[in-house]
């Protein structure tokens, strides 16, 4: 299962690179998962890039959703990671996530680096 963070989703609703090689992954029946943050951030996407609100809903079907608690907050606080704020929840989550994802699909460098100093693995495509 990858973690699938909105940097890397709203690629499936836009035309920009790599759009078409994330597209494939959902085609291929990919496992995602992600926080729920990412339904709201790819709702703004949509809103401010003028994206239909169906295609939005057809990327948030294919993702299991993890409910942002008290620990997954504390655990991005505590990571110190120098990330901005929503960055840090996404890392926090799939950190908390461990093995039960191969890595995370970003295109922030920023969380990428991040990640991958936490040791966890990025899925590149």
């Amino acid at each position: 299962m990858i973690y699938l963070d909105t940097s890397a989703a709203a690629k499936a609703a836009l035309d920009e690179a790599d759009s078409p090689a994330v597209r494939r992954l959902f085609a291929d029946g990919t496992d995602f998962v992600s926080s729920t943050l990412l339904a709201v951030e790819l709702h703004a996407v949509a809103d401010r890039r003028f994206v239909q609100p169906d295609a939005v809903h057809e990327i948030i079907d294919r993702v299991a959703l993890v409910s942002l608690g008290d620990d997954i907050t504390t655990a991005a606080i505590n990571l110190h990671s120098g990330l901005r704020t929503l960055d840090a929840l996404h890392l926090a989550t799939a950190l908390r996530l461990g093995s039960a994802i191969t890595g995370i699909l970003t295109f922030d460098k920023e969380l990428a680096g991040a990640a991958e100093q936490r040791g966890l693995p990025l899925h590149r495509i």
